[in-house]
């Protein structure tokens, strides 16, 4: 068994995350070099290739893919752990229970605005992949994604909802196409729960005939269908706002501008146990909030 350094991981990790070394750097408070130099011993340890250096930023190759996707959800739950036993136990805890691309696309960045508007609250952070694999007697919170109906708990609060565009990296297009020209390019499904028919009801929508997706389109992971898209494979149909970080870098752009806004949208859901927690209803107030803003000045 080869045994990992624990810096190499998260080195490799902010890298992958963030796209760059720069921006990878800057986060963990290092010089560039020594995160390139980290990245570099992790690949020599396992002996494959984790990613091609472009410029301006990184590729992950499907080694890499693999282990970006294995390790985004452990290092969020070790971080909230770590933060849980450094703080007085008489703090509050609060166990908010998400998927990983949510967590990881969008929530990540905003926690720690939160945490200096609540210091006294603490977030324990549950991930998991599928939007439906959630538990509501051990979490307060939970992140949903799916139409208002069919949503758990007691008090459930929008915090944006869903408007589905193709999105691709700007190595695969240099711009927005028609919605007709769509047929002519490789696009990647994500072929899970309620994503399934996803492609399908945005080319209805557009007048479009899409062909069925061959076994390379089809992702049952979300993280990795995003992640295809970044490398440059295709175009995915994506939600502007919880990939809007990723828009801004550069790093994604609007494949078409024509849009499918549909009944369902993520939603910050109280569970039964936390009914009178006021700490929960803080959090998911500010949560929708934080989506209501995003959705003014898109």
């Amino acid at each position: 068994m080869v045994r990992l350094n624990w810096k190499l991981l998260t080195a490799f990790e902010a890298v992958a995350r963030h796209g760059t070394f720069s921006r990878a750097a800057q986060e963990l408070n290092v010089l560039q070099p020594a995160v390139s130099r980290r990245v570099a011993d992790l690949e020599q340890a396992l002996g494959v290739r984790l990613m091609h250096r472009t410029r301006p930023g990184v590729t992950l190759t499907p080694e890499g893919e693999v282990l970006f996707h294995a390790i985004a959800g452990s290092l969020m739950q070790v971080q909230t752990a770590v933060e849980q036993i450094r703080l007085p136990a008489e703090r509050n805890t609060l166990v908010v229970d998400s998927t990983i691309g949510f967590a990881s696309c969008y929530l990540m960045q905003r926690l720690p605005a939160f945490r200096s508007a609540h210091p006294d609250i603490v977030i324990e952070l549950v991930s998991r992949d599928l939007s439906d694999d959630y538990h509501q007697g051990g979490s307060d919170v939970i992140i949903v994604f799916d139409e208002p109906a069919r949503l758990p708990g007691l008090h459930k609060s929008l915090i944006f909802g869903e408007e589905l565009v193709p999105l691709c990296a700007p190595a695969y297009l240099p711009g927005p196409v028609p919605a007709e020209r769509l047929c002519d390019h490789r696009l990647l499904h994500l072929v899970h729960g309620n994503h399934t028919r996803d492609w399908e009801r945005y080319a209805a929508s557009a007048g479009l005939r899409i062909a069925p997706p061959g076994s390379a389109e089809r992702f049952t992971s979300f993280t990795v269908c995003l992640q295809a898209a970044l490398n440059g494979d295709g175009i995915m149909l994506g939600w502007e706002h919880l990939l809007q970080d990723h828009l801004n870098a550069g790093r994604l752009i609007r494949a078409c501008d024509q849009r499918l806004k549909t009944r369902r949208g993520y939603f910050a859901c109280i569970t039964g146990r936390a009914a009178e927690n006021r700490h929960a209803r803080a959090f998911v107030d500010w949560l929708a909030g934080e989506g209501q803003q995003a959705a003014m000045i898109r």
